[in-house]
């Protein structure tokens, strides 16, 4: 689904407060007949099943709790309070989570790529047993004609450590992190090399009680960290200056 700023945030404020679903007043491509059908039914919190889950769309990973009703359709998700990363309260991503749910864009399923006669190419979809025979077929091809040290691995996110288990399994050390040089990397290993510890994310700061906060390079409310923006907004309420 392609979407600009504005109806990413019409889509982040379907959960937003805990509220029931309420779509009358927005028109988002994207979410199927069949959640559209249900969209101005009225639900209470008593019909609704709570679900532990956490958000995976940047690396706060805050902790929520996502409500189904009784047909499994997702209705509304929300930050768990016990999450000292939310404290209970998610981004507009986090609370987008049930617009990206129904996109109708998103893989359900394995895709493989044919050709057609013509020369066109298409995906077509597989079972997962097809698609990792597939995989591993053509990754033992590879081992056998180059070696194992012929195949790197970029990756990022929770996701990518599997696939990294996985490449290690395979004979190949060549893993590496795309975010390391361009985000993270030159400040981790200063602080390193200075204090003798990394930072990591996310970072162990006290923005709630400072009284003047200098960003360099930053932009807190725009990077959409959540705890950040919390600890932030409370300063700002105590009376720091930016």
């Amino acid at each position: 689904m392609k979407s600009n700023r504005r109806q990413f945030i019409k889509i982040s404020t379907l959960g937003t407060g805990g509220l029931a679903l309420g779509l009358s007043s927005m028109n988002l491509n994207g979410i199927n007949a069949a959640y559209a059908a249900n969209k101005n039914e009225a639900v209470s919190d008593e019909d609704l099943t709570p679900y532990p889950t956490y958000c995976e769309v940047c690396f706060w990973k805050c902790a929520a709790w996502t409500y189904v009703d009784k047909k499994g359709e997702i209705r509304k998700i929300i930050g768990n309070k016990e999450d000292p990363h939310c404290n209970g309260r998610l981004c507009p991503r986090g609370t987008g989570g049930i617009g990206m749910y129904h996109d109708e864009d998103r893989l359900k399923n394995p895709l493989i790529r044919e050709t057609k006669e013509d020369g066109t190419q298409y995906y077509r979809d597989a079972s997962w047993e097809e698609a990792l025979d597939l995989i591993a077929d053509k990754m033992g091809k590879i081992k056998k004609e180059h070696g194992p040290e012929c195949v790197a691995l970029f990756s990022h996110g929770t996701g990518g450590k599997l696939m990294g288990h996985l490449l290690k399994a395979y004979g190949s050390s060549n893993i590496s992190a795309p975010s390391f040089a361009q985000c993270r990397g030159p400040r981790e290993v200063a602080f390193t090399a200075t204090f003798g510890e990394d930072v990591q994310s996310p970072e162990r700061t006290d923005i709630r009680d400072t009284k003047c906060l200098v960003l360099i390079g930053s932009h807190i409310g725009e990077n959409m960290h959540n705890g950040q923006i919390q600890e932030m907004s409370d300063a700002i309420d105590n009376g720091a200056t930016i």
